[in-house]
């Protein structure tokens, strides 16, 4: 809430979203609290991901990173194989130190750019920009 409320100024509204945070989740019929995070496909989940994630575009634009990002998925381009198990390790290290944000190493991983796929979309040619 703390890194949320540098970029929302409105008391109402961060109180709004702490109370949707602390509300749990309801499975068959019972409610469960929720100890960390946001359920993923909640209302709530794109906002909070720009919101906490708009500092990784930041960093990625200072480290001179081609990449795009919508809410919590992201494709970060770069050279070779070996850059981009660098790029990983770093973004990864960024995430869950700075951001103190847990990364799926399952869905985390390092391909040639036609074998990528991206919100369904794929690249395609045989120069990619």
């Amino acid at each position: 809430m703390s890194r949320v409320s540098r970029k929302i100024n409105d008391k109402r509204l961060l109180k709004l979203i702490g109370c949707y945070l602390r509300a749990g989740v309801m499975i068959d019929g019972q409610c469960y609290p929720t100890r960390v995070g946001m359920p993923q496909g909640g209302p709530l989940s794109p906002l909070l991901s720009n919101t906490l994630l708009d500092d990784l575009d930041k960093e990625l634009e200072h480290w001179g990173h081609c990449f795009a990002r919508y809410c919590d998925d992201f494709v970060i381009l770069v050279g070779s194989q070996r850059a981009g198990e660098r790029v990983v390790e770093s973004v990864t290290r960024y995430l869950e130190r700075r951001l103190k944000l847990t990364v799926n190493q399952n869905k985390s991983k390092v391909v040639k750019a036609t074998e990528a796929e991206f919100l369904s979309f794929t690249f395609a040619g045989k120069k990619i920009r």
